[in-house]
């Protein structure tokens, strides 16, 4: 008998509502407050199954391949929505659960069951990836009544299932296993299978051996960078009708900083999860402030939480922010240009051949930067054009003798032999070595920088040159590092670094600001003291 046909307009037949059911009686929340409860599932989980599990009308049941309308599916949700979790009860459905279609039965209905003997892969790029979708469903299964199921022996490693199919988790390093033949497959994170690494062509190895089995696989991802061209921007671009995805479409917010507009578009992704409505994300509390710190990348606040599909860099400081809190002496009373005698922190990036070199001084009195020195490859430069070493030492003096220097912080790079005769005229505690590819150091500095300039708290000359250098950096994600207490189930941070907006452009002033703004917490935070006093120029040389 087939399908009933529809008794409302837009019903369609499906598996959907059987496995939903299978999944709230037989499996539990995972851990948390609440371990051990039915995992129930939210309106919004209820209409994926619903969709994911769509039967064609004139399906037959097996060996009759493609009842399904749908092949794979892609689920896009912020940070915390319960993508995990929800994509392990569907690993729980897939091994156990009626979601093989089994034929109408006398009203027309359609009728799921078990596959005979899964063979089911949670998929990541790294064990820790994978460890986000296999460990709720270890929890989902040993804290409920599973746990008791002759036949089922729920491994660290492997599930064996009574008819003797297994599920296992596997990285995207483990070649053998994913040449096998499975019956169902979840890819965790697919935004980070992009094509550095090759992670996506094992992406798309999984997804034909799947194929192979008549078998079907997952996605569950955030927002993605466009800029690395990751399997799940390809999975929702592709148009696939075999592919259903499943998002809310972000509404930007203009700016991360209106708490008001950035909480109303929390709640629309969130949906459910929301605690607003119903559900466990504390939107108003933790979610809402990490969305507006500026500790993290702009664009990684974006994809993570507010499920923007953005680049994955974000400008060091806004331009019309940055010109705004410019002090040029002729425009603002209260400011005041850098004057001899005046305490400073300096921070110096150096190079000799192809960048620039710069030395940018921070007043110790109000933060304000000064440019003090950029030299740059002149257009019409020969080839062998060196940066003037000779010019940068007698500048460097210069700033010594007509200010209180209290630190210098210096990237070494290819300055080694002047940072140590500087070391050596001028103290070794004057001048202190920053090299800038030490990502968790520079990580440091480039945080501090960015939140006070975002505070406004530093303001600067309004050099044209320094303005150009600030106004070509952008801020780059790094090395992964180790989560801070508490960001661990957030966000998964990088190092931040500083890097070019273009070919060609020119970043050194603003390392060098960078340093200097540096220098000068360091020396607030240690409570330096002058140098001993000398005799000073009646001017100041800038």
């Amino acid at each position: 008998m087939p399908w009933r046909g529809p008794e409302y307009e837009g019903e369609f037949p499906t598996l959907g509502f059987a496995v939903g059911e299978w999944i709230q009686e037989h499996l539990v929340i995972a851990d948390g407050y609440r371990q051990g409860e039915p995992y129930m599932l939210t309106d919004e989980m209820w209409t994926f199954l619903a969709h994911y599990y769509r039967v064609y009308t004139y399906a037959e049941p097996w060996p009759s391949p493609d009842s399904l309308r749908y092949t794979g599916g892609q689920l896009r949700r912020p940070q915390k929505w319960g993508k995990d979790p929800f994509g392990a009860a569907q690993i729980g459905a897939e091994a156990l659960g009626p979601t093989r279609f089994d034929g109408w039965d006398a009203n027309g209905e359609p009728v799921g069951a078990p596959y005979p003997t899964p063979l089911i892969v949670c998929l990541g790029t790294s064990e820790e990836q994978t460890d986000n979708t296999w460990l709720p469903l270890l929890g989902m299964i040993r804290e409920g009544s599973l746990v008791n199921l002759s036949g089922l022996d729920a491994g660290e490693t492997r599930i064996k299932l009574p008819r003797g199919g297994k599920i296992e988790p596997a990285t995207t390093s483990a070649k053998a296993r994913l040449g096998a033949p499975m019956t169902f497959v979840t890819i965790t994170e697919s935004h980070l299978f992009t094509l550095q690494g090759g992670y996506r062509k094992v992406a798309g190895a999984v997804k034909r051996n799947v194929a192979g089995m008549d078998g079907r696989w997952l996605e569950l991802t955030n927002g993605w960078d466009p800029s690395e061209g990751s399997e799940a921007q390809i999975t929702a671009e592709s148009g696939d009708e075999r592919v259903y995805v499943d998002t809310i479409e972000s509404e930007r917010v203009a700016d991360l900083s209106d708490a008001e507009a950035v909480y109303a578009e929390l709640l629309r992704q969130y949906g459910d999860s929301a605690r607003e409505n119903g559900g466990w994300v504390n939107i108003k509390g933790r979610i809402l402030g990490e969305t507006m710190s500026k500790r993290h990348l702009e664009a990684d606040r974006r994809r993570f939480f507010l499920n923007e599909i953005v680049v994955g860099e974000n400008v060091l400081a806004d331009p019309t922010a940055w010109d705004a809190q410019g002090r040029p002496a002729d425009t603002d009373e209260d400011w005041r240009p850098l004057r001899p005698g005046d305490a400073i922190a300096l921070g110096f990036d150096g190079a000799k051949y192809r960048d620039g070199t710069a030395l940018i001084a921070s007043r110790m009195s109000d933060g304000c930067l000064f440019e003090l020195g950029i030299w740059t490859r002149p257009k019409d430069a020969p080839k062998d054009w060196r940066v003037p070493s000779v010019q940068v030492d007698a500048k460097l003096r210069a700033a010594f003798e007509a200010y209180e220097v209290m630190v210098m912080f210096a990237d070494p790079w290819r300055w080694q032999d002047y940072l140590d005769v500087w070391a050596r005229d001028f103290g070794e505690t004057r001048v202190v070595e920053f090299p800038t590819n030490s990502e968790q150091r520079f990580d440091k500095a480039l945080e501090r920088w960015m939140t006070a300039f975002g505070e406004g708290q530093i303001t600067h000359q309004a050099s044209k040159l320094l303005t150009d250098h600030i106004k070509n950096a952008v801020v780059v994600k790094g090395q992964k590092k180790k989560p801070r207490a508490g960001e661990e189930d957030l966000l998964a941070t990088h190092y931040l670094k500083l890097a070019k907006r273009g070919d060609g452009l020119l970043i050194d002033g603003a390392v060098a600001a960078v340093l200097a703004h540096e220098a000068r917490a360091f020396a607030i935070e240690h409570n330096l003291t002058p140098a001993p006093p000398k005799a000073r120029p009646k001017f100041a040389f800038i």
